[in-house]
């Protein structure tokens, strides 16, 4: 499992954290030893571009994660992704990607069938919330946090790939979840929120 991303600022490194750790809860789960490549957690360093714009930098960099032989890459910065999905399509292995922000499969259909998943900021229900809140008087002043209990947070469909997920693996991520929202798994960053 590889990531990378656009600059090194906490809203993107929160992405690469989030997806270090999710590798790491597998390891420890399931005895696994699956590698990572791209980011270390605790050092906070890892592969950069330098900005935001699919070019040849950030295909490069992609290369340099996919060259570890990562079966999924995490590119994280907005376009960025463009330059991993032709990182992947040079190097003609079975390599997928995750999407960030939005469902990277929906926003950008020409990438759909290497794109395995997108972790999403659901902006729609921060509007939502916010519009509620102010319409009954009790609108709030305080920064809105995407969370999994509120809403603002979480994955898109797996698409094309539902049909392939190993069995019981909706399940556990419904698992995961709830013991996120209940506390019992505490999920925690350099980058998150204080």
């Amino acid at each position: 499992m590889g990531t990378f991303g656009g600059l090194q600022i906490p809203s993107v490194s929160i992405f690469m954290d989030g997806f270090i750790d999710g590798v790491k809860k597998f390891n420890d789960d399931n005895s696994a030893k699956v590698a990572t490549y791209g980011w270390d957690v605790d050092s906070q360093k890892g592969s950069f571009t330098g900005g935001f714009a699919a070019n040849d930098t950030a295909k490069q960099t992609a290369k340099g994660i996919l060259d570890q032989g990562v079966d999924v890459i995490l590119p994280v910065g907005g376009p960025i992704y463009q330059s991993a999905a032709a990182a992947i399509k040079d190097s003609g292995k079975d390599t997928m990607m995750m999407g960030v922000d939005s469902d990277l499969a929906v926003a950008d259909p020409s990438v759909a069938d290497i794109t395995l998943v997108s972790v999403m900021k659901q902006i729609n229900q921060a509007v939502y919330d916010t519009v509620q809140s102010a319409a009954t008087g009790k609108f709030d002043v305080a920064p809105y946090i995407g969370t999994l209990e509120n809403g603002g947070v979480g994955l898109s469909s797996f698409h094309d790939f539902e049909s392939k997920l190993p069995s019981g693996l909706t399940d556990k991520l419904d698992e995961l979840k709830k013991q996120i929202i209940s506390g019992d798994l505490k999920v925690t960053s350099v980058n998150s929120p204080k």
